[in-house]
């Protein structure tokens, strides 16, 4: 099992505008409950890290657990629910890869 990565000041500050921007809820629920900051490139590529636009908030069910709409456990039906609700995101994500 891979280590957790270190959450620095950055990154705290970077999650902390993807949140408000995103009205303190899930996108996908409107749940405001544990959100978590999830970014659609990868953390690790360090040009687009700390875009906003490069983070969505999300409540755990839809950013891990959920095997029906996740951004991890079905991401193919997370990117069609993206580009289905929010193509302004989608479209700056299908720019940068």
């Amino acid at each position: 099992m891979r280590g957790r990565a270190k959450v620095t000041k950055e990154d705290k500050e970077w999650a902390l505008k993807v949140k408000e921007r995103d009205e303190n809820v899930c996108i996908i629920c409107k749940d405001p409950i544990r959100l978590n900051a999830h970014h659609l490139i990868p953390r690790e590529i360090a040009d687009v890290r700390f875009d906003v636009n490069n983070g969505i908030s999300l409540c755990p069910s839809h950013h891990r657990f959920n095997t029906i709409l996740s951004a991890h456990k079905n991401p193919v039906a997370f990117i069609k629910w993206l580009i289905e609700n929010r193509p302004d995101t989608a479209d700056w994500l299908f720019r940068r890869c």
